[in-house]
């Protein structure tokens, strides 16, 4: 029998219970994915949910690279940063934690947007 827990976190968490919870929340809010090997990683947005996984965008440490000056004049709306993108199982997720707190000094970098790009 499976984990009523891991039932929670698939596609339907991300696409549907996730959006709802930031929005409830009011503020901007940062999210952390805690995977089962102990990593953890801070998210900036969710690029697709599949039925056996979530690929999201990413931060690392350090200052993450930029795409060029020609390829930011074609895309202006878009981040000029270029985040790793991790794609995980639903069953490797131990659990996530949203919060509207900084969580480390000035984190308003962070701010996660969950859109489908």
């Amino acid at each position: 029998m499976r984990d009523p827990l891991r039932r929670m976190l698939d596609r339907k968490y991300f696409e549907d219970v996730l959006p709802d919870q930031i929005r409830l929340m009011e503020k901007p809010v940062h999210l952390a994915v805690h995977l089962a090997d102990g990593s953890e990683h801070l998210v900036h947005s969710m690029l697709a949910a599949h039925d056996g996984y979530v690929v999201l965008k990413v931060y690392v440490e350090g200052k993450p690279p930029q795409h060029t000056k020609p390829w930011q004049a074609a895309h202006p709306e878009d981040d000029i940063e270029i985040f790793d993108q991790l794609a995980v199982p639903y069953a490797a997720i131990a659990l996530t934690h949203l919060t509207a707190r900084s969580t480390k000094g000035d984190d308003s970098r962070r701010v996660i947007g969950f859109q489908s790009r």
